[in-house]
């Protein structure tokens, strides 16, 4: 992976750790802040609800005061104390009742009998226990079960009654008053908070008002064990702000992600350009470009960097341009020495050769004339040679640079091969030199056709001169494989191998293990695989022969046997 990616990747994961991090914790802190905040809320609401039923109460006490003081409370215990009691006073109750917002009024004789009810008329003369039991509360108010008439019969129902008392002579009347526990208080404190209000009495509801969206919190208000109001406030809105607010953090925190995805990107950029400047300023050097200069921008140590690289490879190429030059010199005294030995060697018959002559005329010897032809052989013979090692010196100090063209490694040996054909070493009964091709089709270069044909011509006859030596014969085996994006091409042998002595120096001019041979046949091949981007190598020592192995790039991959 490369290092702008990498650095991206990291940005990337940071950024994604710190999401990871901070945002459960972020959205637990709001969902608890906004529960803290609707529980404030409730609570203020449930304030509001018990100061609406204080009031209630409170309207109560101020009614019933009220009514303990009217002439009218006075009259009805005047009409209590005849005998019988008139008509009217039946009636009294209810239009004591109404005028002054109660919703249950009884007036009681000292013993608990009725004398008039408002809420339920019926009930002249009849003991009411429950509803008498408040006057003995001294005047507070208190819960209690009245009984009310519908179509369906008398049924019990929820009330906050208080009790006053008014003497008329010997005589007194209770006055018993209150206000019933019903869907009219629902709907008030519905209308009060928004929440779903419901008014119980025991498993018995009796009212209801309002909605509330599920899911809901429910609070109570209880006067067990006579009544109970449940109201209930909704969550929804709760749950909708905080996906809202979900929404709108999750989307701000993948614009952070991106933004910190793009800063990363641009930073990782801005850091690994430069390095990836050397990266490729290195890769070009060691391809042998010396005046590689990286010309990116950069700040801090890369810039130091990058300075101190550009006046390495200025360094570098004049260290290698005095090296170079040094081992051009070098090379040419090895060779200049190496050819003064070679036309050295054959200068000294050719001398001998020539004495002899001059002190056999001097002496006018009779053997002149046969002298002189045995003489001009040896002369011609040493010329020969001599020429013959200006010629490979020629070729090898003036090799052409080659012309490259598209050519099939398994066609160009198969043509090569057609020209020699099994043979025997020396005369019909001795062992044959054979040829022996195994050629992978696929193997594409780019290569000079002759260049690659003459290279191949010399190790074929180096493998021929080698095996006919040994006097053994053998085969000669010619090999093309495509090992991944390499062509190779092997050439092996059967004959005596190359001496451990030699192997090291096989390639350098000069060096041959063939008495008769310049040594330069080898360095030559060499030579020319060199600039064809390839290598011409030794095989390891085996017990039997020498395999020599030519690499080179391949232009495509396929494979096949042929």
């Amino acid at each position: 992976m490369r290092l702008r990616t990498t650095l991206a990747v990291a940005f990337v994961g940071l950024s994604l750790l710190q999401v990871a991090a901070v945002v459960p914790i972020a959205l637990r802190n709001l969902s608890a802040l906004l529960q803290r905040q609707q529980e404030r809320r409730i609570d203020q609401q449930m304030v509001a609800v018990d100061a609406t039923v204080q009031r209630l109460g409170a309207d109560v006490q101020r009614a019933m005061d009220e009514l303990a003081s009217s002439p009218a409370l006075e009259d009805a215990a005047r009409d209590a104390a005849k005998t019988p009691p008139p008509p009217a006073l039946t009636s009294a109750a209810g239009a004591l009742m109404v005028p002054r917002g109660l919703s249950v009024l009884s007036l009681f004789d000292a013993d608990g009998r009725t004398l008039s009810s408002g809420h339920l008329p019926a009930r002249l003369g009849d003991l009411d226990e429950a509803l008498f039991a408040a006057t003995q509360a001294d005047r507070t108010l208190v819960p209690v079960q009245v009984e009310l008439r519908d179509e369906s019969g008398l049924h019990p129902r929820p009330a906050l009654v208080t009790s006053r008392a008014l003497d008329y002579g010997d005589t007194r009347v209770w006055a018993v008053g209150g206000s019933l526990l019903d869907a009219q208080l629902a709907q008030q404190l519905s209308r009060l908070t928004g929440a779903r209000v419901e008014v119980w009495s025991g498993p018995q509801q009796l009212g209801t008002a309002g909605t509330a969206a599920e899911p809901t919190t429910l609070r109570t208000l209880s006067w067990a064990p006579i009544a109970e109001v449940r109201l209930y406030f909704s969550r929804a809105d709760l749950i909708a702000t905080r996906e809202e607010v979900l929404r709108a953090f999750l989307a701000l925190a993948a614009l952070g992600l991106l933004l910190s995805v793009a800063v990363g990107f641009v930073l990782s950029r801005r850091v690994t350009r430069p390095v990836e400047a050397l990266t490729d300023a290195a890769r070009r050097i060691a391809g042998g470009e010396l005046n590689v200069k990286v010309e990116e921008r950069a700040t801090g140590e890369l810039k130091a960097l990058v300075q101190t690289f550009n006046q390495m490879t200025v360094d570098l190429k004049a260290t290698t341009d005095k090296l170079v030059a040094s081992e051009r010199i070098a090379a040419w005294q090895e060779v200049a020495r190496r050819v003064a030995h070679e036309i050295k060697n054959p200068l000294t018959p050719i001398r001998m050769s020539l004495e002899t002559l001059i002190a056999a005329s001097d002496r006018d010897n009779p053997q002149f004339k046969a002298l002189f032809k045995e003489s001009a052989v040896a002369v011609l013979e040493e010329v020969d040679r001599l020429k013959r090692i200006v010629d490979e010196f020629s070729r090898f100090a003036r090799l052409p640079r080659p012309t490259l063209a598209k050519l099939d490694l398994a066609e160009l040996c198969r043509q090569i091969l057609t020209l020699y054909a099994p043979h025997p070493i020396d005369g019909a009964s001795s062992p044959l030199i054979t040829y022996v091709p195994k050629l992978e089709t696929g193997a594409q270069v780019e290569a000079d056709r002759d260049q690659l044909t003459q290279v191949l011509v010399n190790l074929i006859k180096n493998a021929e001169e080698a095996m006919t030596a040994t006097g053994k014969g053998g085969a000669v085996t010619l090999t093309v494989r495509c090992p991944g994006d390499e062509a190779v091409i092997e050439v092996e042998d059967e004959g005596p191998g190359v001496p451990a002595d030699l192997r090291a120096r096989l390639f350098e001019p000069y060096v041959s293990t063939k008495a008769s041979g310049t040594g330069l046949g080898l360095a030559i091949a060499a030579r020319i695989i060199q600039e064809h981007n390839g290598r011409l190598e030794l095989g390891p020592p085996t017990d039997r022969g020498a395999v020599f192995t030519i690499t080179l790039p391949r232009l495509e991959r396929r494979a096949g046997l042929g």
